[in-house]
């Protein structure tokens, strides 16, 4: 049977490959694939941009087209004269159904609704034909030698305004298998370079600040022509000046005069130049651009609705009029936010800023600005609505966790806005789950895990630190001060536990991109009410083995003080960008144990005997992400962090080591049992593996994405390489294998590869992704030729078939 569909699979493709008939009865091909050659310098994907038909989609790269199968298929039992007749009748009954409820609003406006919907979807299926046609399928794309004929042209225009004046574009088809091929030959020729720049500039004070921007302009001598760089330099302009007072100026106002008749026989063979003069031209009948200041600001806090009375109360603070109708904002706070001054010149960015930074406080659900101009001043205006006071949220859903089984949770928010009437937000989330995870001894035995959470946090918009007033000074970097107060229970077969977290977190937003996180105060008490007998026995055997998982059972006390910088340009939007992402993460546990040598004994007079823990932790991920063509990317990810404990502990808390292994990292092995080195997987008496833990990191990953299909959302496919391990950076293992990092780390490094897919709806992916190791640094070989299609998913095997469910991308 099996053989047989597939049989049917690839005929049904190759029947997508037979040729049509056009109106006139003649034969129409299929368009195939495109082709550039003799290009050297312009990249193929630029100019594959320029090519806006597309042959029709293959299946894997193989001459059979699937989704043009589905197609022709659809169009069989397809009658457009049919659905036309269908929505006719739809059209006509609405009309029917309408007649007569002009003083019927409601019931109109119901009827309306009703048919809206039928009328479109019978219109949809006129247009588009059926179920197979327009959602399975797609339509065949014909070869077209005019649109053949326009790609060229905007080809040989893409040279010219890339710097190649005399660039020549052809083409060429070949017809095999009822397709035709198209290729596009580029001769470059000689490239045109910038020789000078100079500017034209009668108003004296924007010649000065071009000239004291020059670095900033997008008009590089001795580097290539490119047409694209002038409207962007007439953008810079504008931009630059609309930020020191201008006002009115208009990038309308910028020219560019373009000298192509230079002759230098020296180089005229390699390439040609140009000299380019920048024209700023003055308003008509004026001397000069006026420039502008600001002659008053004014806050306003309109009502949420329209039943309230408009603006009554009114104070003036630093010059700012703030008018509120039935709330108060603290004019201080505010004052932080806002960039416009009275008395300064006229800046389009604080305006932004001020903006960007409003919306940014969770109290306002629409933020605008605007001015009213007299002469040369000007009075501005921000006007905001605010969020309402108190607001209450639920949701129910699955969690998805690596290697677990999807379990309800529910999550009950509830949030206070502008608390102490200085923008500070208080919130209080509830949240339960239940979920069925492995055991710790029993990976092939489903366990029932509760967990409950209550955490509290108040969000102030300002750091609070004994600096003064310079406090306010930081207000266009999104200045946030957490306090949190957290308790979470877990209770599970094998053990019962709470823990206790206090915070305190300062964090700066300077830019959409970056981001600082710095937090203080870090406590966390943790108390383990009950463990279970079997459960015990087996971390005091993994303890004997070297794995200090014991000490997360231990009551603890857990303190420390960390730093994360973020520095993210990936917007994640459908198609790929040239992007990076670098975070960097610092921290430092016990630290105030060293400083106030009493402190230890005082909190176990308050809570009793507990461990302590001093370490140091660093941690940095950095990812870069690289468009191909269409809608694919190449992704490379390195991965890197190192533990060291001292002082009053040997070893530091559990939740601080590293692991190897898993959806978000060596996707061919288990979630954290790789490594540590080339040490042998660690197992309890009932033969299962256990959890690997290491004192330094050290991965890395590439990952080539793409795009499938399209089915509610995009299907899209990753092909990945992995490789990377942990080690001990201190004592050799004891498990007859040495742990530990050394000169010889290269032959311990893990590799594994494999294939993923995910299903994207936009605001959620689901993601599988499926690894099978090549080198296993236990064994120190090649273990790919190890995989067995019989036993793909035995994980007693050397090799086999590892399965990786997630939500969201990995990296």
């Amino acid at each position: 049977m099996i053989v047989l569909g597939l049989l049917g699979f690839l005929l049904a493709g190759l029947v997508g490959c037979a040729p049509s008939l056009n109106t006139n009865g003649a034969r129409s091909y299929l368009l195939g694939t495109s082709s550039i050659k003799g290009n050297s310098t312009i990249k193929d994907s630029e100019l594959e941009a320029l090519i806006p038909q597309k042959p029709n989609r293959r299946f894997l790269g193989l001459p059979i087209f699937p989704y043009l199968a589905l197609y022709r298929a659809g169009q069989v039992v397809y009658s457009r004269e049919e659905k036309q007749r269908k929505l006719r009748e739809i059209t006509q009954e609405y009309q029917q159904k309408a007649a007569g409820l002009e003083n019927a609003p409601d019931r109109l406006k119901k009827v309306q609704r009703t048919y809206g919907k039928k009328i479109e979807r019978a219109r949809r299926r006129v247009e588009q034909g059926n179920f197979a046609m327009r959602v399975l399928g797609e339509p065949p794309v014909y070869f077209n030698e005019q649109e053949v004929s326009r790609n060229a042209e905007k080809m040989q225009s893409y040279l010219f305004n890339n710097g190649y004046f005399k660039g020549q574009v052809s083409h060429t088809t070949d017809t095999s298998f009822q397709r035709v091929r198209v290729r596009y030959l580029i001769t470059e020729n000689r490239p045109t370079l910038i020789r000078q720049v100079r500017y034209q500039l009668p108003d004296l004070h924007i010649d000065s600040l071009l000239t004291a921007s020059q670095k900033q302009s997008l008009l590089i001598p001795k580097k290539r022509y490119d047409g694209d760089a002038f409207e962007e330099e007439r953008i810079r302009i504008e931009t630059l000046l609309r930020d020191n007072g201008y006002y009115g100026f208009s990038r309308q106002y910028v020219s560019f005069l373009v000298n192509d008749t230079i002759v230098s026989p020296a180089t005229d063979s390699l390439y040609q130049q140009v000299d380019i003069l920048v024209r700023v031209s003055n308003p008509p009948g004026q001397a000069s651009h006026k420039t502008y200041t600001v002659e008053a600001v004014d806050f306003e806090l309109l009502p949420p609705n329209s039943g309230l009375p408009l603006l009554g109360d009114t104070t003036r603070f630093q010059g700012i009029r703030y008018l509120y109708s039935d709330q108060r904002f603290s004019p201080r706070i505010l004052n932080s936010k806002i960039r416009v001054r009275p008395g300064a010149l006229y800046s389009q960015q604080n305006e932004r800023d001020t903006q960007r930074q409003l919306s940014l406080t969770d109290q306002f659900r629409f933020v605008n600005y605007g001015y009213d101009s007299s002469s040369t001043q000007l009075k501005e205006f921000f006007r905001v609505i605010p969020m309402d006071k108190y607001q209450l949220s639920a949701d129910v859903g699955l969690n998805v966790i690596q290697q677990q089984t999807p379990g309800p949770f529910a999550n009950l928010s509830y949030k206070v806005r502008n608390v102490f009437h200085g923008l500070e937000n208080f919130e209080v989330n509830l949240r339960g789950g239940i979920e069925a995870v492995t055991g710790f001894s029993n990976a092939d035995r489903l366990y029932r895990s509760q967990e409950v959470s209550l955490n509290t946090s108040l969000i102030f918009p300002q750091l609070l630190l004994p600096v003064g007033a310079s406090r306010y000074q930081l207000g266009r970097f999104n200045p946030r001060t957490q306090v949190g107060l957290g308790f979470n229970y877990i209770n599970r077969p094998e053990y019962t536990r709470t823990s206790v977290k206090s915070a305190l977190t300062y964090s700066l937003q300077p830019s959409v991109s970056t981001f600082y996180n710095l937090s203080l105060i870090d406590l966390n008490i943790l108390n383990t009410t009950r463990l279970d007998r079997e459960f015990q026995n087996l971390l005091d055997t993994l303890q004997e083995q070297g794995n200090n998982l014991i000490n997360s059972f231990r009551k603890s006390f857990v303190s420390d003080v960390n730093f994360t910088f973020i520095h993210n340009t990936n917007s994640f939007l459908e198609a790929p960008t040239n992007a990076h992402y670098l975070r960097v993460a610092l921290e430092s546990g016990g630290t105030s144990l060293s400083l106030f040598p009493g402190q230890q004994q005082l909190i176990q007079n308050v809570f009793g005997n507990l461990q302590f823990f001093q370490y140091l932790r660093w941690n940095v991920d950095y990812r870069r992400y690289w468009p191909i063509r269409g809608y694919s990317s190449f992704v490379a990810r390195v991965n890197s962090g190192s533990v060291y404990s001292y002082g009053v502990s040997t070893v530091p808390p559990y939740e601080k080591y590293f692991f190897a292994g898993g959806s978000n990292s060596i996707r061919a092995w288990l979630p954290r049992r790789l490594g540590p080195g080339s040490s042998p997987p660690r197992l309890t008496s009932g033969n299962f593996s256990v959890e690997a833990p290491g004192d330094f990191l050290l991965e890395g990953n590439l990952e080539l994405r793409g795009r499938l299909a399209q089915f509610f959302g995009n299907i899209n496919y990753a092909l990945f390489l992995d490789a990377g391990n942990v080690w001990n950076l201190t004592t050799p293992g004891t498990s007859g294998r040495d742990d530990a990092f050394s000169k010889n780390f290269l032959r311990e490094i893990a590799v594994g590869t494999g294939f993923g897919i995910r299903y994207d709806l936009s605001y959620f992916v689901l993601r599988f992704d499926f690894g099978i190791r090549v080198y296993d640094p236990y064994l120190q070989e090649f273990v790919l030729d190890e995989l067995r299609f019989r036993q793909l998913f035995n994980t007693r095997q050397k090799n086999f078939l590892n399965i990786n469910l997630g939500v969201g991308y990995p990296f």
